[in-house]
């Protein structure tokens, strides 16, 4: 074989079923041009620029299509030789121009389709675009030419005359006929009562031995010359006149036809370049059908003589393919794949190989996203047996010479696919001479890959920095491959494996064993490691993904339950403040109703009480949206008011207890206080300095039985979280709870609130669960109902 450069030989073409994938992509096809097309396809390896233009092409097809919008060109045929006809002054006949019509109609609707968007940024929109219109030709045609390809009697006033002039006379003679049927004298003559049509003219049967006796002129005789056919004096000059009038039909045709080729023949330029754009289309979204069926896409085209192939497939294997990942030419420049028989390296030589061709050739990849393919500008592939029984070449000699050819034409930029390389001889030398090939074709600056046994050009593969190994994997529990290829790791042979499983005699086994050696066999050994611990890494990595996968979905559902739940907080925020404030603005319409029902008197009264009732309300109003949780009390959470500093031992005013304590902790809103004997954690707002004289500090200190006996019917301990959310308010009351039970108190009072019921309802499943908490339930009508919760402790 000789390798040209930038062309790819019928035998590599062959080898790597590139022809059987045309075939198949074609059968997507709609019409005969575009299949024409498709045939024609060849890979543009010194037009990358080509080849990337069609992938977009194809690519956008395959959107049109996915998107509900196909291109078909049922029934159309190839009208470039027809225009060339035409432009040589040849008459077309109706059917010929019919099919011109109709190949234009079907690209004009093609076009529009295309075009529809008006996005000039779509790849097909230039190409549906060059689209010449020849309205006027087609409109022609339709109306003179019927759809069965004869000339309509529309095609010109003079046509319709004579049609309309023979259908009279056709009539004419044809009652004639039959009144000669029906007249007594001359039927007896008459073999049967009919009217019929010899070469163009009325005739009736006549028995042969009445022929001279009946007037007319004879025309035709039966086989058997029992009947004569006779034309009846009478319908002669009729039937001549039958016979001008078609005459001047086949002129009046003639003319017709003569016409409309000569309009085609000058359109012969724009009919053919709509042609070729028709079968181009055709060819476009063939491929593009055949990519949606096969799960194809466009590869990426790169400037270096590299490829990547992730998740290929073989588009010709029948049963679901296993996905192929595969590189070569960036860390590495040959690469060995070995393995068991049957295992699919050579299916893996006829990927790679035929990948290439195929974006080459403008053919979607039956791949992932990823692939790339670079810029190569030959192939060579040697795959099968070569031998020739007429050139006297053995299986290796045919194998040697098309090696040598291969080696020679290696440059920069080949790809050289070899399957069993130095295979057919003694396994040493075959080994050295295959080790040699791939070495010269490395320095010529090629991509080499090649499938052997050899255990020499794995040891190769494996000293080489610009060489790697591959392998097909193999189940060894099994004894069945698993057609998955992995980089990095040398295939093993499984011989021994094999002929235990076929139980073999096992001290046949062991002698070969003993025969093939020690070293032999600790390589093999440590090519099984690598294979496993590689299994065993890729396990774990599934794992890993798997579970990173897991987490991202997780978070990722977290995300949106979290956003949900913003949104309609929000939501109901807004609904609440709205209702809210259109329910004061009720109440404020009302009251200044009925003030003006009062009368003048009244109104006066009202507008000096309105000062404080508008205070009044503002508070009511101001307190619902903090119960709500629609506003923060800016006295403790916001704009703090100005209030004096407390430390601890300061004496205070407790106003909700209305006894006198001493503050023994200081947090940042509130304030530990020792009222008798017993702390209670207090909001510091609610708290006042206060200067007490020595008898009263002494009697608040010592805890007498006096100041206990007044505040434990009031409560224990207590904690206003009113106006607060829950996040805002479970912690102090979790402190609350803390600081109880080290006092030994075994109550708490908490203030929440009524307002929508969510804060108390919060805190309550908050305390459902906690340790210290004994019970809760809600104090009693006088004390506040539902809006406190008495906790006791344990």
């Amino acid at each position: 074989m000789t390798a040209v450069p930038g062309a790819v030989e019928e035998s590599t073409l062959r080898a790597l079923d590139y022809p059987a994938v045309i075939a198949t992509v074609a059968g997507y096809c709609t019409c005969a041009p575009g299949k024409a097309a498709i045939a024609s396809l060849e890979p543009a390896l010194t037009d990358p620029t080509w080849a990337e233009r069609e992938q977009l092409l194809v690519d956008d097809a395959a959107a049109f299509v996915q998107a509900g919008t196909d291109v078909a060109f049922q029934g159309v045929v190839d009208t470039r030789a027809l225009a060339e006809r035409a432009e040589k002054g040849s008459t077309l006949s109706g059917s010929d121009l019919r099919h011109i019509a109709l190949a234009e109609g079907a690209l004009r609707t093609a076009a529009a389709s295309l075009t529809a968007e008006r996005s000039t940024a779509r790849p097909l929109h230039a190409i549906a675009a060059s689209r010449t219109a020849l309205d006027q030709i087609c409109a022609n045609i339709e109306r003179c030419i019927a759809e069965d390809g004869s000339v309509a009697d529309a095609a010109s006033s003079q046509l319709s005359s004579i049609r309309r002039q023979q259908q009279a006379l056709h009539e004419q003679v044809r009652e004639r006929c039959r009144a000669i049927t029906h007249n007594p004298e001359l039927a007896s003559m008459l073999s049967e009562p009919i009217v019929t049509v010899r070469s163009g003219r009325y005739v009736v049967p006549v028995r042969s031995e009445m022929a001279s006796q009946f007037p007319g002129v004879v025309h035709d005789q039966s086989a058997s010359g029992a009947t004569v056919y006779i034309e009846p004096m009478a319908s002669v000059e009729a039937n001549n006149k039958l016979r001008t009038l078609g005459a001047a039909e086949e002129r009046e045709v003639l003319r017709i036809l003569t016409e409309l080729s000569r309009q085609a023949g000058g359109d012969a330029q724009a009919l053919t370049a709509n042609a070729a754009l028709l079968a181009q289309l055709d060819s476009i979204f063939a491929r593009a059908r055949w990519a949606i069926a096969l799960r194809a896409h466009r590869p990426d085209f790169n400037e270096t003589p590299s490829l990547r192939i992730v998740q290929g497939r073989h588009p010709l294997l029948r049963r679901e393919a296993v996905p192929l990942d595969f590189d070569l030419g960036e860390d590495f420049d040959a690469i060995i794949i070995s393995g068991p028989n049957m295992g699919g390296k050579t299916v893996v030589l006829k990927t790679v190989g035929l990948f290439c061709l195929l974006a080459y050739a403008g053919i979607p990849l039956p791949a992932a996203a990823g692939t790339s393919i670079g810029r190569l500008h030959s192939i060579a592939c040697i795959i099968g047996d070569e031998q020739s029984i007429a050139n006297d070449l053995s299986s290796f000699s045919a194998h040697l010479r098309a090696l040598s050819s291969a080696t020679a034409a290696a440059a920069n930029g080949s790809l050289i696919l070899v399957d069993e390389i130095g295979s057919g001889t003694e396994p040493g030398a075959g080994a050295a001479l295959a080790q040699a090939c791939i070495e010269s074709m490395i320095r010529a600056g090629a991509k080499v890959a090649v499938t052997t046994h050899f255990t020499q050009l794995k040891t190769f593969a494996a000293a080489h920095n610009r060489v790697r190994n591959g392998s097909m994997l193999f189940d060894a529990a099994t004894n069945a491959p698993t057609y998955q290829f992995v980089q990095g790791v040398p295939g093993q042979s499984f011989a021994f494996s094999l002929a235990r499983a076929i139980d073999l005699d096992w001290r046949v086994i062991a002698r070969a064993e003993v025969l093939l050696g020690v070293d032999a066999a600790n390589l093999e050994r440590v090519f099984a490691e690598l294979a496993a611990e590689r299994s065993s890494l890729e396990a774990k990595q599934a794992e890993l993904d798997a579970l990173q996968t897991r987490m991202q979905r997780l978070q990722d559902g977290a995300r949106q339950k979290l956003a949900a739940l913003d949104e309609e907080r929000a939501a109901f925020e807004k609904r609440a403040a709205a209702a809210l404030q259109k329910a004061v603005e009720d109440l404020r319409q009302e009251l200044a109703q009925r003030a003006q029902a009062r009368g003048e008197t009244a109104k006066k009264q009202a507008a000096r009480a309105d000062p404080d009732s508008d205070r009044a309300l503002a508070q009511t109003l101001s307190e619902m949206r903090r119960s709500l949780g629609l506003e923060v009390d800016t006295s403790a959470h916001g704009q703090k008011r100005d209030r004096p500093a407390f430390a601890s031992g300061d004496s205070v005013y407790v106003g909700s207890f209305e006894k006198n304590g001493v503050v023994s902790q200081v947090y940042d809103d509130d304030l530990l206080v020792m009222i008798g004997n017993v702390k209670t954690l207090v909001p510091a707002s609610a708290v006042t300095r206060q200067a007490l004289s020595a008898a009263q500090k002494l009697a608040d200190q010592s805890g007498s039985t006096s100041g206990l006996g007044s505040l434990e019917p009031r409560a224990t301990t207590s904690v206003d979280v009113r106006g607060m959310r829950v996040d805002e308010a479970w912690p102090l009351v979790d402190k609350a709870l803390d600081d109880a039970s080290l006092a030994g108190t075994g109550e708490l009072r908490v203030v929440h609130g009524k307002g929508t019921g969510r804060l108390g309802q919060g805190l309550r499943q908050f305390l459902a669960d906690h340790p210290s908490v004994d019970s809760v339930s809600f104090a009693p009508d006088r004390e506040g109902g539902n809006g406190v919760s008495l906790i006791k402790l344990r």
